[in-house]
């Protein structure tokens, strides 16, 4: 069976995007882009899912890095629309949100309203560790900032959709393997 790394836990955008590209491959779960990238590199998995660019926030420079070392090459690429949704603990109620956690990008591509909100912030390595932050806290002033199927993947509550300041924001991954010369 084909195994396919990717950055984050299940329910982040990069799960999502390997979803997507191989619906019937094993999704192997990485800390981050680096250890994705290296399970694919080392052999450990066959393809690596990565995240080079998003239409709001620009190049991911990190994977970038990475994709000009020459060891690894791109087999396919994909879209994945962006939407992120603030997600609160069952019973929650969106004026009982004073903090919200997200991954740093998440963030970004909502600041407008964050700050309209007056949300203190907390960063999460990302989207889906935010929310499953959430949930292990149990607390009514916390939300999340992810995906809807993050919210139904770790029974969360979606007390707004669509907080993204950009209605065409879009990610652009790809899926790497082992240059073989």
């Amino acid at each position: 069976m084909l195994k396919v790394s990717y950055s984050g836990i299940e329910g982040a955008f990069a799960h999502e995007a390997a979803k997507k590209m191989f619906p019937d491959a094993l999704h192997v779960s990485s800390a981050n882009f680096e250890q994705a990238y290296q399970k694919a590199y080392q052999g450990e998995c066959d393809i690596a899912v990565l995240p080079i660019e998003n239409s709001y926030a620009g190049a991911v420079e990190e994977v970038k890095k990475m994709l000009s070392r020459g060891e690894m090459e791109i087999i396919s690429k994909m879209s994945l629309p962006i939407v992120q949704n603030l997600l609160g603990v069952r019973g929650s109620r969106i004026n009982d949100i004073k903090t919200v956690v997200s991954q740093k990008k998440a963030i970004e591509q909502c600041d407008t309203y964050i700050r309209k909100n007056g949300y203190e912030i907390i960063e999460a390595v990302n989207t889906a560790v935010a929310a499953r932050q959430v949930v292990s806290e149990g607390k009514m002033a916390v939300a999340a900032i992810a995906s809807l199927e993050t919210a139904a993947l770790y029974g969360l509550k979606v007390l707004d959709e669509h907080i993204n300041e950009k209605d065409d924001n879009i990610t652009t991954f790809v899926a790497v393997s082992r240059n073989i010369k």
